[in-house]
């Protein structure tokens, strides 16, 4: 294995930059959740709503339940290597952090074939404001925590079936 004399980590041969994210960057793989200039006063005025997108119920699968999950992700070392990738076939999920100093998302595209299509291979960062949507069926890692361990609201359709979260292992990629 090849040594980056400049990061002082190894060299696998694929490095995947983390990029900022950005609502056309991001999508092809789901859909930013934040707050920001859009939204309209809700609760007599008290408070600002800001829908971020409405899931038909025919999305849902039948007999899926909605699981509501805290993640309590310890906090990634910079130059870590990407070894697997996970999807959820039966649903969309939702990921918010409810705090520490942001978070890298990395995400695939399914090929023809359901595999991911490593050419679509992209990482994000988020800040500690920004959480995610996922399209039904996204390959992605878990979550990422950096700067710090953070914790994030998690939601998902599930039915109890290995279909719920399903793993792959593909090879190494350094992430940048």
């Amino acid at each position: 294995m090849e040594y980056d004399k400049r990061a002082e980590r190894p060299h696998l041969g694929h490095l995947l930059e983390a990029k900022p994210v950005t609502t056309s960057a991001f999508e092809p793989f789901g859909w930013i959740v934040e707050t920001g200039a859009a939204g309209r006063d809700a609760n007599n005025g008290t408070a600002r709503r800001h829908d971020i997108h409405a899931h038909p119920a025919v999305e849902v699968q039948a007999g899926s339940r909605l699981v509501t999950s805290i993640f309590e992700a310890k906090r990634q070392q910079p130059g870590i290597s990407i070894t697997m990738l996970e999807r959820h076939v039966n649903s969309i999920k939702l990921i918010v952090p409810l705090g520490g100093e942001g978070h890298v998302v990395i995400v695939s595209q399914a090929g023809e074939d359901g595999m991911p299509d490593l050419s679509t291979l992209a990482a994000f960062s988020f800040t500690a404001s920004q959480g995610m949507i996922y399209r039904r069926g996204l390959w992605h890692h878990p979550i990422m925590a950096v700067g710090s361990d953070a914790s994030f609201l998690v939601q998902s359709w599930q039915n109890g079936t290995a279909a719920d979260c399903e793993i792959l292992t593909i090879e190494a990629r350094a992430l940048g």
